[in-house]
């Protein structure tokens, strides 16, 4: 997921320049799941606000089992870009627990999981 935020940022940062385009969040995820939007919607709106700074829905779908989608959509008279991730299982997010766990052992603070991307991808 952390990979897929830059690619927003990034992504949100280009389309600023282009005010025909209107951009949109859709994320959906299994119908137990309470809140709406979801915190990793969230964020990704926080992410595009820093480069984008006009209104834009966040829609939330809550069905069956799905473990988790997110779109960021930049919508515009010609053509629309969508980008989106979407987890097909927890197995990721257990891999990246680990790669965490590895990364702080020599550590002491409080990290957030962007700073052990930002070194691996150094």
């Amino acid at each position: 997921m952390n990979l897929f935020y830059r690619i927003v940022d990034h992504a949100s940062e280009l389309f600023s320049r282009f005010p025909d385009y209107e951009v949109f969040i859709e994320e959906q995820h299994h119908s137990r799941k309470k809140d709406a939007p979801s915190g990793t919607a969230l964020k990704i709106k926080e992410i595009v606000q820093k480069h984008i700074d006009r209104e834009f829905t966040v829609t939330s779908t809550r069905a069956g089992n799905i473990p988790g989608t997110h779109r960021v959509g930049f919508d515009g008279p010609a053509d629309q870009v969508l980008l989106e991730h979407r987890a097909r299982s927890r197995e990721g997010f257990a891999a990246g627990a680990l790669l965490a766990a590895e990364w702080i052992a020599a550590k002491k603070g409080f990290f957030e999981f962007s700073e052990v991307i930002e070194e691996i991808l150094k």
